[in-house]
C-alpha cells in the first residue's frame, strides 16, 4: 500500500570547511541581517560573483530601510539550497554600493553548514505544469521529479512578478500525472530558486496531505524511466 507521505529519515547538520565556494552564479539566497531590526525578515538576494578566499558579491533588492542597515562589520546570515542540500553560513559585511544596483560584498566564509534534503531517487522527465503562487500564475515544465519533490523551469517573460519567489514560499502545482491527462494538484514549498535570462528554475518539495495525491504520484513514478 502506498504511504501518504515520504518517510522521514534522520538528518544531521554538517559543518564543512570551504575551499572553493560551492555555489553557482545566479543562485537565489535568503539573507537575514543580524542587527536586531526586523529579525524575522527574509531578504531575497542573487549571488552574482566571488573572489575565492576574499569575498562574495550579492545583489539585494531595495526593501524599505535596507541601506541604513548595511553597516560594515555587521554579520548577515545567508541560506540557500545547492545540489540537494540546505546550506547556511554567517559572514560580516565588507562594503556595499548603490550604483548601478544595491550590491553587497561579504567576507569569504571559512565554513558552511549543510543539511541533506533529498531522500528519494530522482527521475528526469519533461512534463507540462501550471503554477499558482502569491506572486502570480505561470506555465512551465517539470524537468525532474522524485517522491520528495520536483524541479520546474518557468518562462517568466509573461510573469515577471514570479521572480520575487523566495525560499519557503508556498505554491500550488498542477500537472498531468495520470494516463488520461487530468491535472493533479499538489501543495508545494519552494526549496531552491535560480534564474538565468527569462527562465526561472524552482526546486519544490511536495507538502500535499491528500492521500490521493501520493497514490497518483507513486503510480506515475512507476512508469518513469531514468
Amino acid at each position: 500500500m502506498s504511504q501518504q507521505k515520504p518517510q522521514q529519515q534522520s538528518k544531521q547538520v554538517q559543518r564543512v570547511a570551504i575551499t572553493k565556494f560551492p555555489v553557482e552564479i545566479g543562485t537565489r539566497m535568503i539573507v537575514s541581517i543580524d542587527d536586531l531590526v526586523n529579525t524575522d525578515e527574509r531578504i531575497a538576494a542573487d549571488f552574482i560573483g566571488v573572489v575565492h578566499f576574499e569575498y562574495l558579491i550579492l545583489r539585494l533588492p531595495w526593501v524599505p530601510g535596507i541601506r541604513t542597515r548595511l553597516v560594515n562589520g555587521i554579520t548577515v546570515t545567508v541560506r540557500l539550497v545547492s545540489n540537494g542540500e540546505l546550506c547556511g553560513f554567517h559572514a560580516p559585511i565588507i562594503a556595499h554600493t548603490v550604483n548601478p544596483a544595491l550590491i553587497v560584498f561579504l567576507e569569504y566564509p571559512s565554513t558552511i553548514e549543510k543539511l541533506a534534503l533529498r531522500q528519494h531517487k530522482r527521475f528526469r522527465c519533461i512534463l507540462p505544469v501550471q503554477l499558482h503562487s502569491p506572486h502570480g500564475n505561470a506555465k512551465g515544465v517539470i524537468i525532474d521529479m522524485s517522491r520528495s519533490g520536483c524541479r520546474v523551469a518557468v518562462d517568466t517573460g509573461d510573469c515577471q512578478a514570479l521572480r520575487q519567489t523566495v525560499l519557503e514560499d508556498k505554491l500550488t502545482l498542477l500537472a498531468p500525472l495520470t494516463h488520461d491527462g487530468v491535472l493533479t494538484s499538489a501543495s508545494c514549498t519552494v526549496r531552491n530558486v535560480s534564474s538565468e535570462s527569462d527562465q526561472l528554475q524552482l526546486g519544490l518539495s511536495f507538502t500535499e496531505t491528500d492521500k490521493k495525491f501520493w497514490d497518483v504520484l507513486d503510480a506515475f513514478l512507476g512508469t518513469v524511466e531514468e
